[in-house]
């Protein structure tokens, strides 16, 4: 998305033919590029959304994916640079990874729906259910409980309380390719949870669940009988702020992760610090429980009325007044374009 003829092609370090991933905690402070996440000591090339990654502007994108991409097409011509790492395991930081190492043809399937999964497993939009289905797949197989590869088992079973992403890159990387071209070789991988989506899916189609997206307030209004998969919600809604309201009264305000990055296809509203609302909320509260909101810099941070353990509870606000209440709230010094730092996972 960025402007690529604006680019010096001989500015940028350029990755080169027989680049490796290394683990971050093996790479010692030595040059490197980074796919998705921080910048690490040692970098030289961020292709990262994550803010403050110091990612090119001119390669800017909505993923990582992306701008990996942007950056092939680019032709940097700087020094080269033979190793590649990421701190974190997630789907773009997968696919962007592969796509960098192994540089697929323009018009390869596999590059496509690499691109494709990407986004569907950090933001759950898509519109070609194979890049759901693989995307999915993608987190399963680092996983202990579904990952088809014992190699996967073994690095989780050494890590102990370390972060294992670089072991699982370096068990799944070489499988990215078979995964891309034959999706359903690893339908044990994606099954469930896809049928959890369509199930998901079908109570939209037939009306038991309704999204009403009113873009002009940021905010989407999901009433369902359940939470529903963001895959299910997402590719529906513009809005980046979504409300969902179950049947017993329970509220949760997420904002959506692509508030969080440094999203480049369109300008999204920012983040709205929802804290001083949460007076207002609790002294309207009628039932037990403590209005909490996660900050802004969280990847998902949520609004809700919690009990002692951090679990969702019933509110008597009910969808409305809260919505209300959150539409007024101004933005300010609370916008995530303010805020510094790594993301923090909101409790689930």
């Amino acid at each position: 998305m960025g402007a690529l003829g604006q680019l010096d092609p001989g500015a940028l370090p350029r990755v080169a033919e027989g680049a490796a991933f290394i683990p971050p905690e093996d790479l010692a402070g030595a040059p490197h590029a980074v796919v998705d996440g921080a910048r690490l000591p040692g970098t030289v090339l961020s292709l990262s959304h994550w803010p403050r990654s110091g990612t090119p502007p001119a390669l800017a994108d909505d993923t990582s994916a992306a701008i990996v991409v942007d950056d092939r097409r680019a032709g940097v011509a700087g020094p080269e640079v033979v190793a590649v790492t990421n701190n974190h395991y997630d789907e773009d930081g997968l696919f962007g990874i592969w796509l960098l190492l192994e540089r697929p043809a323009e018009d390869a399937p596999e590059r496509a729906l690499a691109i494709a999964a990407a986004e569907a497993g950090d933001f759950a939009t898509w519109t070609d259910p194979w890049a759901a289905r693989v995307a999915i797949a993608a987190m399963a197989m680092a996983e202990r409980a579904t990952t088809p590869f014992p190699e996967v088992g073994r690095a989780l079973a050494r890590a102990g309380g370390r972060d294992p992403a670089g072991a699982l890159y370096l068990a799944i990387l070489p499988r990215v390719g078979r995964l891309l071209a034959d999706p359903e070789r690893y339908r044990m991988a994606w099954a469930a949870e896809w049928a959890a989506v369509e199930a998901d899916l079908a109570l939209l189609e037939a009306g038991d669940a309704t999204i009403e997206d009113r873009s002009g307030e940021d905010l989407a209004i999901v009433r369902a009988p359940r939470l529903l998969h963001d895959m299910a919600v997402h590719p529906r809604i513009a809005s980046m702020r979504v409300l969902t309201a179950l049947p017993d009264g329970t509220l949760t305000l997420r904002h959506r992760y692509e508030t969080w990055v440094d999203y480049a296809s369109r300008a999204l509203p920012p983040r709205v610090d929802l804290a001083p609302l949460l007076p207002h909320l609790q002294a309207a509260e009628a039932r037990p429980g403590t209005w909490r909101f996660d900050g802004v810099e969280p990847i998902r941070p949520r609004l809700y009325l919690a009990a002692g353990d951090g679990t969702a509870l019933p509110s008597s606000l009910g969808a409305e007044r809260l919505a209300a209440a959150v539409a007024a709230a101004p933005a300010g010094e609370g916008s995530v374009s303010s805020v510094a730092g790594r993301p923090r996972e909101e409790p689930t």
